[in-house]
């Protein structure tokens, strides 16, 4: 819930209210979508059309669908009444902190209402929060997750912040200058970011006959790429199941293929929200960390009794339980 009122502030400038609800609309029907497309894979006949028509999972989906574009058609509304009257809390609160009034990604699709249809802008809206609130979810709570399991490494994660802050407001939120100084913290998000990938899966058309290592790919076929084998392949990472922040120092980087780890997958179709969901959890992560300390729960009392399940995303199956203790 507040990485989705993280989206709503940031990438729409309105409020969500999001923390307030149990159930969000938006998120709990993302939820359903996402499970029917999973069984749709899962169930390959389902993805042919006219026999997904028949089955109850349609209906299903289409409810849901129904529900999402309310959503969205309000919030454009609610957004257009703003900008109509000149109120722009967003838009105030980003030229006080940052020297410049910089535009929500909502006021600029709206300024190019006359290029797009409003179905065009309503899926881009949609694809915005699907792909950035329950991605960021996940790892933010991976990454208190890992930390809660090495206490040597959560140490250096505090050590770091403690000399970002060691001038000024020590309690002050993060700027984007902090940010970019945390370079270890980034290092463990990345390693995070390895070991549990939010998307495990993706896939690419091949647009011509092309061949690989001696196998030949077919046009038109379609080439699907499991994130977690490359990750956790001793051949780029030694000891590739431990979990180790120096995978991701300069010279260790170097080192490996570019390719060798793309949780964002990779290429002309690589998440446009990378820079986006680094800078997030970066924010969340050293606030946090400043103001507690994270060590393993009874319910999940190691790494290995974390559960995952596949439903395009990665989920918890179980919930992710960390014991949370308020510094001193």
């Amino acid at each position: 819930m507040a990485t989705m009122e993280m989206i709503g502030r940031t990438a729409f400038g309105v409020k969500l209210n999001a923390q307030k609800n149990d159930k969000h609309v938006f998120v709990e029907n993302s939820r359903i979508i996402l499970k029917i497309y999973e069984y749709r894979v899962s169930h390959p006949w389902f993805l042919n059309r006219s026999l997904f028509q028949l089955s109850t999972y349609k209906r299903k989906h289409d409810i849901s669908q129904s529900i999402i574009y309310r959503f969205i058609e309000d919030l454009v509304q609610r957004k257009k009444t703003e900008l109509k009257n000149k109120i722009n809390s967003q838009g105030e609160h980003n030229e006080e902190c940052m020297g410049f009034k910089s535009k929500s990604f909502i006021e600029i699709l709206l300024e190019n209402e006359h290029q797009m249809s409003f179905n065009q802008i309503r899926d881009e809206i949609t694809t915005i929060i699907s792909a950035g609130q329950d991605t960021t979810a996940f790892t933010n709570a991976c990454a208190i997750f890992m930390l809660a399991h090495h206490q040597d490494v959560q140490n250096k994660v505090l050590e770091e912040l403690s000399t970002i802050f060691s001038s000024g407001d020590p309690d002050r939120q993060p700027t984007y200058e902090d940010l970019q100084k945390m370079q270890y913290l980034e290092r463990v998000i990345k390693e995070t970011l390895r070991l549990y990938t939010v998307t495990p899966l993706f896939a690419r058309k091949v647009e011509k006959e092309t061949m690989i290592e001696g196998y030949l790919i077919p046009e038109g076929s379609t080439f699907v790429i499991c994130t977690q084998l490359l990750h956790l392949n001793a051949k780029f990472y030694p000891e590739p199941e431990k979990f180790n922040p120096d995978n991701f120092l300069p010279e260790a980087c170097r080192s490996r293929h570019p390719y060798s780890f793309i949780p964002f997958s990779g290429g002309y179709r690589n998440c446009i929200g990378m820079k986006y969901a680094m800078l997030q959890i970066k924010t969340v992560i050293s606030t946090l960390v400043r103001s507690y300390r994270f060590y393993p729960s009874d319910k999940c009392p190691k790494p290995e009794n974390l559960r995952l399940m596949f439903a395009i995303t990665q989920k918890f199956v179980d919930g992710c339980y960390v014991k949370i203790e308020a510094r001193t």
